[in-house]
């Protein structure tokens, strides 16, 4: 046993350490092997069991002691391995972090290294990942998440899990105990199943139990008036949530907390719709002034803040279908004050609106998005809820509960699986077809078995785009594949226990939520590079096929050598009309490559037993990490540069001004995809004294059909200063693509491209 051996190291070991150990180090490792022991005592036929046992090794443990000023509990480590769903807080089912395993080995002493070459070992045999990956990458087309130098990447994860919280409040621990309690008799052969459950919801008691410990604890230290009625409050809320439905806000946010934490998601979902009641109950009766809810609502953002899941953390408020939409109009106020108060990076704080909404929300919403602070985002349900109905195959009422998780993808909130497994670099794919198949950045052959007609045999530009989409199929498809094996793969590992007790239909049906206990089993495919391959599709047929400039074999030796020599025609290239400017002739390609994509995304589904696999175009900054391993492209884009960010245009390249580019933004359907991201930046001084004709702006592109917008309210010239000073511009926060990050906290090139890109001023 592993934990033997870190025994026996300790105590014959002694070696001087390198530098001071961290004490929280040797602590996680003893819990970590702790967590793999017990996980090697279970077989792949016990795995409900096997979770259980190793969440009892990871909580409470894992739950750190609450700040000074906190007005919650609940404060989660992620362990370098341990049980979860995304990657960006831990990894899904069993994990292990190799990565952040080799850093913890070189802060320790040389004592434990024996134990951690053990536990990686071991880990590299059972992460969830690694058993996906030993037989779904394909040599030179399909790649692990994220390795840029692939056309296609693919990974296992669980993300955008939305938990049904108003069954988890409406209930009550002790609640969803006796219902499960109830369906034994209905379905026995689910015994196990339902059991996993029960044991699960004890163990959220016992981490209650945990907190309550904590609270009184600290009651008996020395505190102000004010600090003692604070921790009073928290201590009765958690008393009372133990076994009873929560009566108040501070209660029901607890509760939600306690449990988004244990199952591992880290999007919150309607928090107006399964707090709004709570707040207004607490509001009426005097338990909490406005100021005093605001300050509640500001801890727990802090809570998801610290997470730093960079692209994760959705709060979302606002939109059709809410129980109760005056009382969660009053959380969605007090809400978005929070938020302009709180200026962080998380949550991604999002606004769903629609005609006849409450249109003082609205104007909260701009005042908000005018600090700079890139929040609320803006998802337009008149649009929105159509698109679901039609491309997830529901009614009108379940596709009032999308919501958009991560960086944008849509999912069914309680109801669905919408997590993005596979990535294509659309770019990457065209400059592969471009040289016969062959990467210029690594010389590395990426077609596979598809045999595709050389670029000198090409005669007319319908038939290079046919040639075109026979690649993009074989990507798209073998992708499909291997996203319906990651939720195979991770099915026969785990059961997402207490994700599924909060998902349709897993209580009622005796299943966990990837063992057929799902409402509606779906997926998301994100595509990147789009508009760089459609101004690129745009230069070939006017270069090569309308006018002669070049032929097939010049355009391939000129990109091969990244235009060495060929500046002016570059530059040709550069000046060719671009995607965002409202040009028919251009945009139109752009909508040719996007409606091509997503139907023969959408096609796959049925055929590898999804409800739904649809495209994404919600790029965060991999359209920059892409971008570095992609070669030279036709709209005159050098090897290695970013790529544009989404559906967007290639910064800079949308000339016209703000109402051509959102026309061209309204081109693209949105009725086809699950979910996209369009970006649109102002100076603070247009943004402030223009705003009677910016919403006017927002207004008729929101009516035209476009489905979404993130406004980013920054000074051009404070962006070149903090590329330059970054020590003077600490808090400047920008939206990256679907997601937003402090300036000064990204990588270089990523810094130029936000800075690249068109300023409204």
């Amino acid at each position: 046993m592993i934990e033997r051996t870190l025994k026996k190291n300790e105590q014959n070991v002694a070696v001087a350490p390198k530098e001071p150990l961290h004490k929280k180090d040797v602590e996680q490792l003893e819990i970590m092997v702790r967590y793999t022991d017990t996980h090697k005592r279970f077989s792949n036929s016990q795995r409900l069991e096997r979770e259980i046992a190793c969440l009892n090794v990871l909580f409470p443990a894992v739950f750190r002691p609450m700040y000074e000023g906190d007005l919650m509990v609940g404060r989660y480590d992620a362990l370098p391995i341990g049980f979860g769903s995304v990657t960006s807080v831990g990894a899904p089912g069993h994990y292990c972090r190799f990565d952040q395993m080799a850093k913890m080995k070189s802060r320790m002493d040389e004592k434990y290294y024996v134990t951690i070459d053990e536990l990686i070992g071991y880990w590299k045999q059972h992460d969830t990942r690694e058993i996906f990956y030993k037989d779904n990458l394909l040599e030179n087309v399909c790649g692990p998440f994220v390795d840029v130098h692939y056309p296609v990447i693919i990974t296992a994860r669980f993300s955008g899990m939305y938990l049904d919280y108003n069954k988890l409040l409406d209930h009550g621990i002790v609640g969803l105990i006796n219902l499960i309690e109830s369906k034994l008799t209905i379905n026995p052969s689910s015994v196990v199943e339902y059991e996993s459950m029960i044991e699960a919801l004890k163990l959220l008691q016992k981490v209650v139990d945990h907190h309550i410990d904590e609270v009184e604890t600290k009651l008996t230290t020395s505190m102000s008036k004010k600090r003692k009625q604070q921790l009073v409050n928290l201590l009765d809320a958690l008393r009372e949530i133990r076994s009873e439905r929560p009566s108040t806000m501070l209660g029901a946010m607890q509760l939600s907390w306690l449990y988004s934490s244990m199952a591992g998601v880290v999007n919150y979902g309607r928090m107006d719709d399964y707090l709004g009641d709570y707040l207004v109950n607490d509001l009426t009766s005097g338990h909490l002034s406005e100021e005093e809810a605001i300050e509640l609502i500001l801890s727990q953002w802090r809570l998801i803040e610290v997470k730093r899941t960079n692209v994760n953390g959705r709060v979302i408020v606002g939109g059709r279908g809410r129980r109760n939409e005056k009382n969660a109009d009053v959380f969605c106020k007090l809400a978005i004050e929070a938020t302009k108060r709180a200026q962080m990076v998380e949550p991604q704080f999002t606004l769903r609106f629609y005609d006849g909404m409450d249109p003082e929300i609205f104007e909260k919403a701009m005042d908000s998005i005018s600090t700079g602070i890139t929040y609320p985002i803006l998802y337009n349900d008149d649009v929105n809820i159509d698109a679901v109905m039609k491309m997830m195959h529901v009614d009108y009422n379940t596709a009032c509960n999308y919501v958009p998780f991560g960086c944008g993808e849509f999912v069914l909130a309680g109801k669905g699986v919408g997590t993005p497994n596979v990535c294509i670099n659309l770019l990457k794919s065209l400059t592969l077809l471009i040289h016969d198949g062959v990467d210029q950045w690594d010389y590395q052959y990426k077609l596979g078995p598809l045999k595709l007609k050389k670029m000198n045999e090409i005669s007319t530009f319908e038939e290079f785009l046919d040639q075109y989409k026979q690649q993009l199929s074989y990507y798209i498809e073998s992708g499909a594949h291997s996203h319906a094996q990651s939720y195979q793969v991770m099915n026969q590992q785990v059961g997402f226990i207490y994700t599924s007790i909060l998902t349709d239909d897993c209580i009622n049906r005796g299943k966990m939520v990837l063992d057929g206990g799902v409402f509606h089993l779906g997926g998301t495919n994100e595509m990147y590079g789009n508009i760089n391959a459609a101004d690129s599709l745009y230069a070939i047929k006017k270069l090569v096929f309308d006018d002669n400039v070049l032929t097939m074999p010049q355009l391939q030796d000129i990109l091969a050598h990244d235009f060495d020599g060929h500046e002016d025609l570059r530059q040709k290239m550069i000046d060719l009309p671009k995607f965002g400017n409202d040009i028919e002739e251009v945009d139109n390609l752009a909508i040719w490559l996007h409606e091509f994509t997503c139907q023969h995304v959408a096609d796959q589904a049925e055929k590898v037993g999804l409800d739904s696999w649809l495209v994404v175009v919600i790029n965060n900054q991999v359209n920059t990490e892409w971008g570095r391993a992609t070669a030279s492209s036709p709209d005159g884009r050098i090897a290695g540069m970013y790529m544009s960010n989404a559906n967007n245009p290639q910064s800079g390249a949308d000339i016209n001004g703000p109402t051509a580019m959102l026309n061209s933004l309204c081109k693209i359907r949105a009725d086809i995809n699950a979910g996209t991201v369009q970006n649109i930046k102002f100076s603070g001084r247009m943004f402030n004294q223009e705003r009677v004709k910016i919403k006017a702006l927002f207004k008729t592109y929101f009516k035209k059909g476009g489905p979404q917008l993130m406004v980013n309210i920054v000074n051009q010239a404070d962006l070149i200063d903090a590329y330059h000073h970054p020590e003077r511009h600490r808090d400047l926060i920008v939206r990256v693509g679907g997601f937003s990050a402090r300036f000064v906290n990204l990588d270089k090139d990523v810094q130029k491209e936000i800075m690249e890109r068109t300023c409204n001023d």
